[in-house]
């Protein structure tokens, strides 16, 4: 369910000028419901540096807590079982003045008319995450990850403004802009913004059985994190402890960023194929990331493969690595009630440090209503 307040149509341009509509005939207003609840059993070999310090999924390099030495503890408590659940409502109807308006769970508003469609959002998606087609990188891990593929810089954060042009020849453009990373909502420029007016651009064309995307943005730092001093300590701790260098210093993403995203995905008969590909530049460490996927109908069951290589490269000759592989299936047991099973293999390296090796097994049952 989308989660958005819509206005759409000719209307809501006009309204939102102050102009009057032709009278329309109105109807009355619908309201849907809907959610799931899930029942997952979960088993890992969940393994860290110093687990105490650091989080289940967290950004390695960018832990302030990071550990310093390379004693490892494992978290081998199996299975874990959990249930979760959610409910959405949605109330839609189109008023006397032909405007169409759709009322949910959430705050996002979108104005729609043959201009295309605009969308404010607080936390709202990136020009480059509204484009992508194709893998995303999105595999659930257990233990260290360098993330999926970057979809936004630090600087799309906050209100975000999100511009759809009308869809010309199976194209589709987006472009984005975020007035504020820190600062909250007001417009101003707040002194410690790290980031300020920010814009992305994004596009998608569609040919056949061939859909490709590509989105770029770029963000400049205006009073955030300095690399300067990063940077000078990282040369220097590289002539000592290689660890520390890799926790404190070197891989850190901090000053001006810069995103190119690539996309594309093909179905050929039953086989579905994306591929996507990511390289984020800032003024330390740079991250570039690519990911493959397979997906398929056999019989009664939807088969998937997937495949991400993700590099982050520092100051200095060092490098973090991680290579993911992914398996899942699904099937329905009846009206509403699925059954899903993944696992996934993850294996990081950190500056050279040694390679880290965990997995993640997950049986899930969803009943969606």
């Amino acid at each position: 369910m989308d989660k958005k307040i819509l206005l759409s149509g000719a209307a809501a341009l006009i309204m939102g000028f102050g102009f009057a509509t032709a009278p329309a005939q109105a109807s009355a207003i619908s309201l849907s419901t809907g959610g799931e609840g899930t029942l997952s059993v979960l088993m890992s070999d969940h393994c860290n540096f110093n687990t105490a310090d650091l989080d289940d999924n967290a950004d390695f390099s960018n832990n302030a807590n990071g550990a310093t030495s390379q004693e490892t503890a494992c978290d081998e408590e199996n299975p874990v079982w959990s249930t979760d659940s959610s409910f959405e409502w949605a109330a839609s109807g189109t008023l006397a003045n032909g405007l169409s308006v759709t009322v949910d769970d959430s705050t996002d508003i979108t104005l729609g008319g043959a201009f295309g469609t605009v969308t404010f959002a607080d936390g709202g998606d990136s020009a480059i995450k509204a484009a992508r087609v194709g893998a995303d990188g999105d595999v659930d891990i257990v233990g260290m990850t360098l993330g999926q593929l970057a979809n936004a810089t630090s600087g799309t954060d906050g209100m975000v403004v999100l511009y759809q042009a009308p869809s010309m020849g199976g194209m589709d453009l987006f472009v984005s802009y975020a007035p504020n990373s820190d600062g909250g909502n007001d417009g101003t420029d707040v002194v410690g913004d790290s980031f300020t007016d920010t814009i992305g651009i994004g596009a998608s064309f569609g040919m056949d059985a061939l859909t490709i995307s590509a989105g770029w943005e770029a963000a400049t730092n205006n009073g955030g994190s300095d690399c300067t001093d990063a940077k000078a300590l990282s040369a220097a701790a590289a002539e000592g402890d290689l660890e520390t260098q890799a926790r404190t210093y070197g891989g850190a993403l901090c000053g001006d960023e810069t995103i190119m995203a690539l996309g594309a995905t093909m179905a050929a008969g039953d086989l579905t194929i994306g591929a996507g590909y990511s390289t984020l530049d800032t003024e330390q460490g740079d991250e570039t990331k690519m990911a493959v996927s397979l997906g398929m109908d056999v019989g009664a069951y939807a088969v998937g493969l997937h495949y991400v290589d993700a590099t982050r490269d520092y100051t200095t000759d060092l490098q973090d690595k991680q290579t993911v592989i992914g398996v899942d299936a699904s099937t329905a047991l009846g009206d509403g009630v699925d059954l899903g099973l993944s696992f996934s293999n993850n294996q990081i390296n950190i500056a050279g440090t040694g390679a880290h090796t965990n997995y993640r097994a997950e049986a899930k049952l969803t009943v969606t209503y």
